[in-house]
């Protein structure tokens, strides 16, 4: 997706405003705030967890409960890759977001989910340097549900 096709939604959804000549960081500058921003760095830089050898998403492991359905995922699936897949999977824009949801197109959910995945990439790297830790868009075709984004080790 081009930076003028997003600017030109921001421009339809924000068309009671003058906007000529923003640029997306216009946008950010004149709609958003510090604490948004903040709580959306959430988002894009979250915390993951290291769980009998495998990786998930920090709030997956928040209690024994959560832990116990790993160990009973460990004894069901044949690999620790599949637990992971199937613990640390996000469908976008749904699993982050309930309100808004009609605001953006497809094309913009499937952006959205691509930078998602490389700064979690970025964020695996550092937490786990010596993991090999993928991050993958997948299509509605290929999960038969909507746009998702898969966690694991390779």
């Amino acid at each position: 997706m081009s930076d003028k096709v997003l600017i030109d939604h921001l421009k339809e959804f924000h068309a009671k405003a003058d906007t000529s000549n923003f640029n997306v960081l216009d946008f950010v500058g004149a709609f958003g705030n510090p604490l948004e921003a903040l709580a959306y760095s959430y988002l894009f830089w979250l915390d993951f967890i290291e769980f009998e050898g495998m990786i998930f998403l920090n709030d997956l492991v928040e209690d024994e409960e959560d832990r116990s359905q790993i160990r009973r995922a460990l004894a069901k699936f044949p690999t620790r890759k599949e637990v992971e897949q199937s613990f640390n999977q996000f469908e976008i824009p749904s699993s982050f977001f309930s309100a808004g949801l009609s605001t953006a197109t497809d094309e913009e959910h499937a952006c959205l989910a691509q930078r998602i995945a490389e700064m979690w990439e970025a964020r695996l790297a550092r937490l786990f340097p010596s993991k090999k830790c993928v991050v993958e868009v997948q299509s509605p075709e290929e999960t038969n549900e909507g746009l998702t984004i898969v966690v694991y080790q390779a």
